[in-house]
């Protein structure tokens, strides 16, 4: 990017934190509307994926080490770490602190609330990509 390209940049992007009304700019869609606190609630969902993501990992890699006959982790202890796991991830009972902390956040800048990080960063997105493929081909089939 050239010098004159990165300096319109700056200035465009100035002039939408400014709160200039830019509401059709697909370039800037994706800034928060409060900088500030949109910030923290970004960097609050970044950390809540690693979290997801470790259990995740930490699930598969301690049920593969709890079964291997060089055992680092017995098998008595990974299993009741994988069944915690499982149980916190897909609960409908036990509410998540970190979702909790999140929807508070959400509140607090305006946004509406999720009703768990699974079925918000996870599933819906799936299901859009499946609705979005399926128009495509029913589309393509009509014409």
């Amino acid at each position: 990017m050239s010098m004159l390209g990165l300096k319109k940049y700056i200035i465009s992007l100035s002039t939408y934190m400014e709160g200039s009304k830019i509401k059709n700019d697909k370039l800037f869609k994706f800034l928060p509307r409060q900088p500030i606190k949109h910030f923290k609630l970004t960097l609050w969902v970044l950390l809540h994926w690693v979290v997801v993501l470790g259990n995740f990992s930490a699930f598969f890699i301690l049920t593969y080490q709890g079964f291997q006959p060089a055992q680092n982790v017995p098998w008595f202890v990974a299993l009741p770490l994988c069944t915690f796991i499982a149980i916190i991830t897909f609960s409908r009972v036990i509410d998540c602190p970190l979702t909790r902390q999140e929807n508070k956040m959400r509140r607090q800048v305006g946004l509406p609330e999720i009703g768990g990080f699974i079925k918000h960063y996870f599933i819906r997105p799936y299901i859009k990509v499946k609705r979005r493929i399926k128009n495509r081909k029913k589309r393509k089939e009509e014409r």
